[in-house]
């Protein structure tokens, strides 16, 4: 097996081709030529062609099937065209085209080194490409950041805004049939007043619910070094405008490498369908007081698709503690927990406390 990554070159001039999430296409940026997926696709196939008629070993016997030939070439070609670096402080494992410079770590901001290539098990099946291009989610995030007045200031820097970056970060997207059994008893109660007494009327009910409820897209990140409750804030993401995995959609960008597999996930996204299913449950009981409840929960079926998904990642160094931020590289959608800069928290207080001693004595001064 060559040890050469593969590269995306034009078909015209043989530069290399990017991604473009604005044209959702690929495209050259010197001789400014411009191909769809199925375009690319049909000129690799092409070259492959013609690889195999004139250079492949006429005695070349392929290996048995199991896993299938597709699968072995797909994650063989993963594996060519994929780099992995490596962060020596936090750990980090990022996955990358081979014409992407990595300088610094976007989790803890420390150097990252190249540390080899990543076993096609890390291939994913599906990639939703960037729909939102680095300038507009650099203007998102530094109008979210300056309507924050005691935000610092550093956290808009050019020198901090340069380490945005472009990242797909893995996803366990799960399918699922689930059913929910709820057993209760519930009150209500009426009050009424006759003569000089007073009257409660308590009704006594009992609750069986029994649903059935189907999901489809349950989103569940495969990294570690992502809070998951961030991620969860900037869905949701459509999948209906995803792709059959291409390691051209990564020219430009960082991708993740998983380091939770889906049979951890499952207890998160189990969690997430069952409150839902409570959620369900509760809006269909309408009593005043609702006791003894209990409930089980329970997945018929579930099927997996290990998906990369948009985001745009940026981490700021302050105070000591690293903050994250995200925006949905599709939607746009911003989430992140902002520091606060203590001078400008002092002077709030000062211009607060100014603003409150003014008041005090200019409207004692006018009620005189």
């Amino acid at each position: 097996m060559s040890t050469e990554a593969k590269q995306f070159h034009c078909p015209h001039c043989n530069a290399d081709l990017k991604f473009f999430p604005e044209k959702q296409k690929f495209a050259c940026e010197y001789c400014r030529s411009e191909f769809t997926e199925e375009e690319l696709d049909a000129y690799l196939a092409k070259q492959q062609e013609i690889y195999e008629e004139y250079y492949q070993d006429e005695n070349y016997v392929p290996p048995e099937e199991e896993p299938s030939q597709e699968e072995i070439n797909e994650r063989n070609s993963f594996e060519e065209e994929s780099r992995l670096y490596s962060c020596p402080s936090c750990g980090a494992e990022i996955v990358s085209d081979e014409n992407t410079a990595a300088s610094f770590c976007y989790y803890c901001h420390n150097p990252v080194i190249l540390k080899g290539r990543v076993d096609g098990q890390y291939r994913p099946s599906m990639v939703l490409p960037f729909k939102i291009e680095r300038e507009e989610a650099v203007n998102i995030f530094k109008t979210w950041a300056r309507s924050k007045f005691f935000a610092p200031k550093d956290l808009t820097s050019s020198m901090q805004i340069e380490k945005m970056t472009g990242l797909y970060v893995p996803f366990w997207v799960a399918n699922s049939s689930t059913a929910t059994h709820v057993d209760a008893f519930a009150e209500n109660r009426r009050h009424w007043t006759s003569g000089n007494y007073r009257y409660t009327e308590t009704s006594h009910y009992k609750i069986v619910r029994d649903i059935r409820v189907d999901y489809e897209g349950v989103p569940g990140d495969g990294s570690k070094k992502i809070e998951d409750a961030l991620m969860e804030a900037i869905e949701p993401f459509e999948y209906r405008e995803a792709k059959p995995f291409n390691m051209a959609y990564l020219s430009g960008f960082f991708a993740d490498k998983y380091d939770v597999d889906k049979e951890r996930m499952l207890p998160r996204i189990k969690e997430r369908m069952f409150e839902n299913n409570t959620k369900v449950v509760n809006d269909t009981i309408h009593y005043q007081t609702v006791r003894s409840k209990s409930q089980s929960n329970k997945v018929n079926t579930l099927s997996w698709r290990y998906m990369l998904l948009p985001v745009w990642f940026m981490t700021f160094n302050y105070d000591g503690r690293i903050w994250e931020y995200a925006i949905n590289g599709q939607s746009g959608k911003i989430a992140g927990e902002l520091p606060i800069s203590m001078p400008k928290l002092a002077i709030g207080c000062i211009l607060g406390g100014l603003a409150a001693a003014a008041a005090i004595f200019f409207g004692g001064y006018i009620f005189r």
